[in-house]
């Protein structure tokens, strides 16, 4: 019998025009995987200017509603500040109208790093747009050196004329810093054309649990729900409603101010009152205020000042079959990347403590934890990949870095959509320079729980029915905040949901190793018999990404096996970085039945 075990260390020039159309039901949440058709334009490397940005991959896409635009390059770029990044739009397919820029005729300029751009009309009447003039859509919301944007086919910038009044139009993009460079090389853009097969819309999410013993938390920033120091009675019948639909168990709010937690409770109470045997419990650090159905059986602020956050260890044991150390935070906004990394490292520094007997706190080993709220992450992605991996920035302050999950893991980070639309943004103000962000998180430790039903609720997007089934108004949230209600539910770990029991009856051991290279994802197989291996690799929403043993090759012998992921998926598109699966299935050589074991990793680009 096979035991398995998993050590984690965790095309040629495109020419200008499209070789196919892709219609796809792209998520726009960040990461890439679910763009499967063919790379409309890989540049040519080498060729950046002295900004260090140098454009490698140029990639179109479109639904029935938006037209859908990725783009790479070998900086890391934060998109909507301090950048020179430029997209060129020529849509009326006319060199002679427009801006001239790369060969093509531009209807748009946009200005990423300046947040704004123009409008060309009616040949070269221009007009200045910003983000919700053109209702633009872009993640990630931190640095990164890939992203996806999303603009409505419908949209019409200065509103009377369309964006794209044809079905095809052509593309360029430059970086005007520094002799920066510019895709696609040769004059004329890249041409795409719209694909008119259908996409089915977005499958409506359930509200309710997936089990209705799970364990269902919200985060949401209520903003100015407490203005004055009372809860403002306007707001409160859509607070009421929205709270009624997804009947939480623990609540996270971020923002208020100006109430206290037993004020807090006492509103709360009313919208969701307490049945036979129930009770709200609440505690607050700051502006952060959490409210449980489980008891707080210890407390503690991380931070101070302004940057004060709240943990809080609920007895959960009844349905979790352990306790929950939740922090709710609320980072530092907008350009307080500093303040945000201190934040950060102060709380895995906490994480740390808690699971090393003897000092602030010690929780048994397997007690779940949960970090959500506005985490404002809209600066540099090593916040989020602190909060992640435990990777402190300041370690002469908050100590060493170390593997934050109980099986010597990273955490995982939980990437929702919403209920009835292909986003993952959980902020968004139209009135606002900046496009809608994914800023509001639940991070937690999958060796302990398991992510059941999650989704963000954003009313105005919902179909009247929906809102009807769950007794809600299209413009509840947008009533109460800028924010919108992040859910999750959370259950007990099964067998099933970790490398446990192999189909065989048998139990796979998992190890695990050091933190992985960047862009690459090293691990070992350990095996007591010859057999042979299937390895895959999946992203967080269950997407095959990878696949680099088929099972059908030569038998493995007993003993370790290395492997390397090269960051690549099937289609030879490179992933982007985040928590992964890799799953080992072997097949002893001997006739013993398959087993298999699974295995989260971190890709960091």
């Amino acid at each position: 019998m096979a035991a398995i075990f998993v050590l984690l260390a965790i095309l040629l020039l495109a020419a200008p025009a499209r070789v196919a159309a892709e219609s796809a039901p792209i998520l726009l949440d960040g990461f890439f995987t679910d763009w499967t058709g063919p790379v409309d334009h890989l540049d040519a490397a080498g060729d950046g200017g002295a900004s260090g940005v140098d454009f490698r991959q140029l990639d179109m896409a479109n639904d029935d509603g938006w037209v859908f635009i990725r783009f790479q390059t070998t900086a890391f770029v934060k998109l909507q500040e301090t950048n020179n990044l430029e997209l060129y739009l020529d849509t009326d397919l006319n060199a002679t109208t427009g801006l001239a820029v790369g060969g093509i005729g531009a209807e748009l300029q946009w200005k990423f790093g300046a947040r704004s751009g123009t409008f060309y009309r009616a040949g070269s009447t221009a007009i200045s747009v910003f983000q919700d003039d053109i209702r633009l859509r872009e993640l990630p919301s931190v640095t990164s050196d890939e992203f996806e944007i999303a603009l409505p086919r419908d949209v019409k910038p200065d509103g009377v004329r369309l964006l794209f009044p044809g079905t095809s139009f052509r593309i360029v993009m430059r970086d005007i810093g520094s002799a920066g460079d510019q895709v696609p090389t040769a004059s004329g853009g890249v041409l795409y054309t719209l694909d008119s097969t259908p996409v089915p819309p977005a499958t409506a999410i359930p509200f309710a649990r997936d089990n209705a013993t799970d364990v269902r938390f919200v985060t949401w920033n209520m903003r100015d729900w407490d203005a004055g120091g009372v809860f403002n009675t306007t707001m409160n019948p859509s607070v009421d409603r929205v709270l009624s639909a997804i009947d939480p168990q623990v609540i996270c709010f971020e923002e208020l101010r100006e109430v206290t937690a037993a004020a807090t409770k006492t509103q709360v109470e009313s919208f969701l009152p307490s049945g036979p045997g129930q009770a709200w419990y609440a505690d607050q650090a700051d502006d952060v205020i959490i409210l449980s159905r489980f008891p707080m059986v210890g407390r503690w602020a991380i931070g101070s000042g302004f940057n004060t956050n709240l943990a809080v260890l609920l007895d959960a044991d009844a349905v979790l079959g352990q306790d929950v150390l939740l922090v709710g935070h609320h980072m530092a906004c907008c350009t307080s990347d500093a303040t945000r990394q201190d934040e950060a490292d102060h709380t895995m520094s906490f994480f740390r403590d808690a699971m090393t007997a003897g000092g602030l706190l010690t929780v048994p080993s397997g007690t779940a934890f949960v970090i959500t709220g506005d985490m404002n992450l809209v600066g540099f992605r090593q916040q989020l990949v602190t909060l992640l991996t435990g990777d402190i920035v300041n370690n002469a302050t908050y100590g060493p870095d170390f593997a934050p999950d109980w099986d010597g893991t990273n955490l995982a980070d939980v990437v929702s959509r919403q209920t009835q639309a292909r986003f993952s943004y959980t902020w968004r103000s139209d009135p606002s320079a900046y496009a809608p962000g994914r800023l509001d998180f639940f991070i937690y430790n999958d060796s302990a729980v398991h992510l059941d039903n999650h989704y963000i609720v954003y009313t105005p997007e919902m179909s009247a029915d929906q809102l009807t089934l769950y007794g809600l108004q299209a413009n509840d949230v947008t009533t109460v905040t800028d924010h919108l209600p992040h859910v999750a539910d959370f259950r007990p770990l099964r067998t099933s949901d970790v490398g446990g029991a192999g189909h065989g009856g048998e139990t796979v051991h998992i190890l695990a190793g050091s933190m992985p290279s960047r862009g690459t994802v090293r691990f070992a197989v350990q095996l007591d018999v010859a057999a042979k291996l299937r390895v895959e690799l999946f992203d967080v929403r269950g997407n095959l990404v990878r696949i680099l043993e088929r099972g059908d090759a030569r038998p493995y012998a007993a003993g370790l096996h290395e492997f390397q992921w090269d960051g690549q998926s099937d289609a030879g598109r490179r992933a982007a970085s985040g928590t992964y699966v890799v799953r080992v299935t072997a097949a002893p050589t001997a006739g013993a039945s398959a087993t298999a074991a699974s295995r989260k990793v971190l890709l960091i680009r």
